[in-house]
């Protein structure tokens, strides 16, 4: 039997509420889409009108092949590649940590698999000031590596020993430890980046040396050769020669990855240890914010402190050599 409405004006009475129309779930596109994009656009406009008028942009001539700037830098969603390259690796800095990255954010909601105020920003607990401690850190730690690859911490480690060079072979004068730092001709200075790790740190360890016995290691196979004349082959070589680089691999890959992966663990457990990190979401919500403030400092390193030679400069100093 059908249920009459009540007449208008007049309450509805209690029971199972009215369920919500599948228009009422909709979202329109005018007002609700177009509107907040219309004034973001404005928004963005004059922001960028402002600028200008502040800034002038370093407008070049035109392009000329012959002729490389200095600075010569990538487009700038690319500069944080462009700094990370100063800094390690080319292979880790320009393709494997950004799939690495693109990969981590892929598999997010297959890792975190809760429901609870899922689409919510800032919808745990304490996921707010995660956010803000964990993108306050990034930063720090970001800019404290970019400082100690520009030297700018040199002084602090002047009480590392100089190492007794043979001038003929630019090699440890014998055996010596503790670790020492080669001059330079600047004289006995400090660390000048972590590639120094490669040339002027020097120890030794019994008879090995570092780096001079351990930049030059031999794959295995190296020098094998097969003859299998019976089947139509001969004359197979294994890696053809190739080496090791162990010095250049601890300066370039070992070191900064270890780093990244300390600094991660390190804040991490801390937040855990407060008390504010304590699922899976909260872990999530960590890695993805050091990556992002991380990310965002490297740009902004590269875009407004890299000058003529990718010097580390303040952005006033910054001038275009056009050649």
């Amino acid at each position: 039997m059908a249920v009459e409405a009540p007449p208008r004006g007049e309450a509805r009475p209690a029971g199972r509420p009215r369920p919500r129309r599948e228009r009422e779930e909709e979202l329109l596109v005018w007002p609700d889409l177009l509107f907040p994009e219309f004034v973001s656009s404005v928004l963005f406009t004059l922001t960028f009108v402002i600028l200008s008028v502040f800034i002038n942009a370093p407008l070049l001539n035109r392009a000329n092949p012959d002729v490389t700037p200095n600075p010569s830098k990538a487009p700038w969603y690319f500069l944080n590649l462009q700094e990370l390259l100063l800094h390690m690796h080319p292979a880790w800095a320009g393709v494997i940590l950004p799939t690495i990255f693109l990969g981590f954010l892929a598999v997010i909601p297959f890792i975190d698999r809760r429901t609870e105020q899922q689409g919510v920003w800032f919808g745990s607990r304490f996921s707010a000031l995660i956010t803000g401690v964990t993108a306050i850190y990034a930063i720090g730690v970001t800019w404290l590596l970019v400082l100690f690859d520009a030297a700018k911490f040199e002084k602090l480690f002047r009480w590392i020993p100089s190492c007794d060079i043979n001038s003929a072979t630019g090699n440890l004068q014998g055996h010596q430890f503790p670790p020492c730092l080669a001059d330079t001709a600047e004289g006995h200075v400090g660390f000048l980046g972590a590639r120094d790790f490669q040339t002027r740190f020097m120890f030794s360890i019994g008879d090995l040396d570092w780096p001079a016995d351990v930049d030059h290691i031999p794959w295995p196979l190296n020098d094998w050769t097969w003859n299998l004349g019976a089947i139509g082959l001969s004359g197979i070589h294994g890696w053809g020669g190739e080496h090791l680089n162990l010095a250049a691999a601890f300066a370039e890959q070992i070191l900064p990855l270890v780093l990244i992966f300390f600094f991660t663990v390190l804040i991490i457990y801390i937040l855990f240890r407060v008390g504010w990190v304590r699922n899976i979401r909260d872990i999530m919500i960590v890695m993805f914010t050091g990556a992002l403030a991380a990310y965002l400092t490297l740009t902004i390193v590269g875009a407004f402190f890299r000058g003529a030679g990718q010097a580390l400069i303040l952005p006033t100093d910054i001038k275009v050599d056009e050649g």
